[in-house]
């Protein structure tokens, strides 16, 4: 009878300790129809308003190729704006690179300068036609660097002068004999993956250890397990995070221009070594050519989106996988748990709280299946 009891109570404490299964309901609205293969995205604050606006640029092959940025004042009224010519395949960032207090956007070739007026000054920088384009700190000096990657030259980062207009000095991380990766360092590539106070990149097969801390020396560590080769090569999406919650930093990488892709995140072993833990696996033919990594349900814990990109099988879909995990207990297969949150076609999706109510929502569009671009409102706190 007494041990009964303590079964019984062992099991209420084990059912207390667990998270609910709540997770909010989505609901989609067009921003607009623009046409296709549009690569350069972001949601980024442009007119200083207090809200996000979503940001996307077409590719220099998509006819006049420009630039745009879509103004938010509501789930269902957008309203766009030129921000002028634009040069790249899919890379793009936005960030007050001239501290002006007006936010820039980057992609490729270009430096597009926000003059605080609803206008964008443009500025070759010397920078490289790109597929993957991002801000970050990579020599640990304070400020803002450029990160770019092309499979047609290699992966390399930017010293952005004092003066952002003029040509940002150039460094070699691989070249493109070393590092042929047609996507693989964005949306949010880098972190101290070693431990040891400076800024390493991981990418498709490989993270690039930072020996100097300056940016200046990098080790090719060849020692991750995931991307498969397709029709554009290795293809793949990352995201630096501490996912366990344990002090150091692992990573979430989608499978991207892959007709059956897979999802999954790699925990940090320390000595720079790497256990994988699929979040998705194959079977629903879907191209995860986006990814981003946020606490959707507010809970406490990060969970992960993807979306169906141009090789998917229709129905396209957009998922979240909720992380269930309790504390302390690592994130493994049983604990996250799939949520399909749209079904429309996406490509280089990103998140952030775009109505300003406390929630994560995402903003996405299609690359060659459509033209829809949308936002996928988080209805979690009303």
């Amino acid at each position: 009878m007494k041990t009964c009891f303590f079964v019984l109570l062992f099991l209420f404490a084990f059912t207390c300790s667990q998270k609910p299964h709540f997770f909010p309901q989505f609901s989609c609205h067009t921003i607009d129809f623009i046409g296709s293969r549009m690569g350069q995205t972001d949601l980024a604050d442009i007119d200083n308003d207090g809200d996000l606006d979503w940001v996307t640029a077409e590719a220099p092959w998509s006819g006049d190729s420009l630039a745009w940025w879509f103004e938010y004042q509501g789930p269902n009224t957008w309203i766009r704006h030129v921000i002028g010519k634009a040069n790249s395949d899919v890379g793009g960032d936005c960030h007050d690179i001239d501290g002006d207090g007006w936010i820039d956007f980057w992609g490729g070739t270009l430096l597009f300068r926000n003059l605080g007026n609803g206008t964008f000054s443009r500025h070759q920088v010397g920078t490289i036609f790109s597929h993957d384009s991002q801000f970050e700190d990579i020599n640990g000096d304070g400020k803002i660097d450029g990160l770019a990657n092309w499979d047609q030259y290699g992966l390399v980062w930017y010293d952005i002068p004092a003066d952002p207009t003029q040509t940002w000095i150039e460094h070699m991380i691989a070249p493109v004999s070393e590092h042929k990766i047609h996507g693989g360092v964005s949306p949010h590539a880098v972190g101290d993956l070693d431990g040891d106070g400076d800024a390493d990149i991981v990418t498709g097969g490989a993270w690039y250890e930072n020996r100097d801390g300056y940016g200046k020396e990098w080790q090719q560590h060849l020692n991750i397990e995931f991307g498969e080769e397709h029709k554009y090569g290795i293809a793949l999406k990352t995201w630096v995070v501490d996912l366990d919650s344990d002090g150091d930093e692992d990573f979430v990488q989608s499978e991207a221009d892959n007709p059956d892709s897979r999802v999954a995140w790699f925990e940090n072993d320390g000595a720079g070594e790497w256990t994988r833990h699929i979040i998705k696996a194959k079977g629903d033919r879907q191209d995860f050519h986006s990814l981003a990594v946020a606490d959707f349900d507010n809970d406490g814990d990060l969970d992960v989106f993807s979306g169906g990109g141009p090789l998917s099988t229709a129905p396209h879909k957009c998922y979240i996988w909720e992380n269930t995990a309790p504390k302390n207990i690592k994130p493994t297969a049983d604990y996250w748990v799939e949520h399909i949150v749209a079904e429309k076609p996406c490509h280089e999706a990103v998140a952030g709280d775009v109505d300003g109510d406390g929630d994560i929502d995402i903003c996405s569009k299609p690359w060659s299946t459509g033209d829809e671009h949308f936002y996928v409102q988080n209805l979690l706190i009303p």
